[in-house]
């Protein structure tokens, strides 16, 4: 377990676990994030193979550690394990932090929040927008609600088979009432008439395969936004670099996340100007 030895009175941490966390991008955000809106609280990064994590997990409600956030190759691995998924994670079967409780692991799915935060401080709305979203698979469960919600006028969802797609449009119906939507099959390099879509959102690969094709795009539209969930250089870069249009992920992503943890678990005060400096803080 964790050394308790190096935890200070006055600060709390929030252990990060993932195959290589300990030079996870995120680990670096989240303390640039902590320490610019002025926290005494810090993250670590843990290491976990595969063979051990659920160890890990089972005896963090025993530990002084009563938080910790997952990297994306443990946040479905993670779910049978709780105690007391949110809703979110109910739905999707993704989560990504959880909190000990009387305890209890309580899961928390921060997707939904750091998503819309992240278009907010970008300027971005999706009131009347037209969206794609790659994969049909937890992290898309995660958002397909949230994008009727802030007002998408047609959303097409892409899944790696039909039956997929429907299933994940079939769980959020009920934030879909007066929104136009479609099913396609998703496959890597697929043809997409760009034209046709304001925005293209990746939820069909988390990691940084900047090499990987997701799409072939037909066509141009210098503004369409790309939005991905990649912690560095994605497929999603080199898309944008060929149509010379906009795309949202990385640094804006983490640091999304960064600001949504801090304002849930660690009640800090946070707006866009905050945003803002953590962005410059990171140097982008």
């Amino acid at each position: 377990m964790i050394d308790e030895g190096i935890l200070a009175k006055e600060s709390r941490m929030i252990a990060l676990y993932g195959a290589n966390a300990q030079t996870s991008p995120y680990l670096r955000t989240l303390n640039t994030a902590f320490k610019t809106l002025g926290l005494n609280d810090f993250a670590i990064g843990l290491n976990i193979k595969p063979e051990d994590f659920a160890y890990m997990v089972k005896g963090m409600p025993h530990s002084k550690v009563t938080m910790a956030l997952y990297e994306p190759e443990y946040q479905e691995e993670v779910v049978p394990l709780l105690d007391l998924p949110d809703g979110c994670t109910k739905r999707s079967g993704l989560c990504d932090g959880a909190v000990a409780e009387e305890g209890r692991l309580v899961g928390a799915c921060f997707y939904p929040e750091s998503f819309e935060r992240m278009l907010a401080c970008e300027g971005v709305n999706l009131k009347g927008k037209r969206v794609l979203l790659l994969g049909a698979g937890p992290v898309a469960r995660a958002l397909l609600p949230l994008l009727g919600v802030m007002g998408a006028s047609f959303v097409e969802v892409a899944g790696e088979s039909v039956e997929a797609a429907a299933e994940a449009l079939e769980g959020a119906k009920a934030s879909f009432v007066g929104v136009e939507t479609d099913i396609a099959w998703f496959r890597p390099g697929m043809a997409v008439a760009v034209e046709k879509y304001d925005f293209i959102i990746n939820a069909a690969d988390l990691y940084a395969h900047a090499d990987k094709r997701l799409v072939a795009p037909e066509g141009v539209n210098p503004h369409l936004v790309l939005v991905d969930f990649v912690r560095g250089r994605s497929a999603f870069d080199t898309l944008a670099a060929e149509l010379g249009c906009r795309k949202l992920g990385n640094l804006q992503w983490m640091t999304a996340q960064a600001i949504s943890v801090a304002h849930k678990w660690l009640g800090a005060e946070i707006d866009c100007d905050k945003y803002e400096t953590i962005l410059n803080n990171l140097g982008a």
